[in-house]
């Protein structure tokens, strides 16, 4: 979805794009998030309060593990398919990947585990370590 040579304003209307789109499943959505290129850590996951908004996000480029499932989630949200009031974030270490940061938990469904895919909550277990788990209001990120 983003590429290194797009501008921040490009990023910003790449991503206006996804949000009007319409989209069948959650499953069709979060394809569009399959080909982002992640960047080593960059946001603090174990300090909610600290998270940027998912405009900050796009516009800055913040796309480790953490900032994409946060921008996911808050198309997610958007779009519709999630909504439960309380958001489960998870911060794992992805044994498959290797991979660290947040994953969003669902109803028992994992979001953004394996870029593209959706999994279960037993498939993250065990094949990762989770480190904590976050409850977060569903309105930090929405936009």
């Amino acid at each position: 979805m983003f590429l290194k040579t797009h501008s921040y304003t490009d990023r910003l209307s790449i991503w206006r794009n996804v949000r009007q789109n319409t989209y069948d499943s959650a499953e069709e959505l979060i394809k569009e998030f399959t080909d982002i290129k992640k960047v080593p850590r960059y946001l603090d996951y174990y300090t909610p309060n600290s998270w940027p908004n998912p405009f900050e996000i796009v516009t800055e480029g913040y796309f480790c593990q953490s900032g994409i499932t946060l921008l996911l989630t808050a198309t997610l949200i958007n779009k519709g398919f999630i909504t439960s009031s309380e958001l489960c974030m998870p911060v794992i270490s992805n044994n498959i990947s290797g991979d660290d940061g947040l994953v969003l938990l669902d109803k028992e469904l994992v979001y953004n585990f394996i870029p593209g895919k959706i999994v279960s909550w037993d498939y993250v277990q065990d094949n990762s370590t989770i480190y904590q788990v976050h409850k977060i209001d569903k309105e930090k990120l929405s936009y």
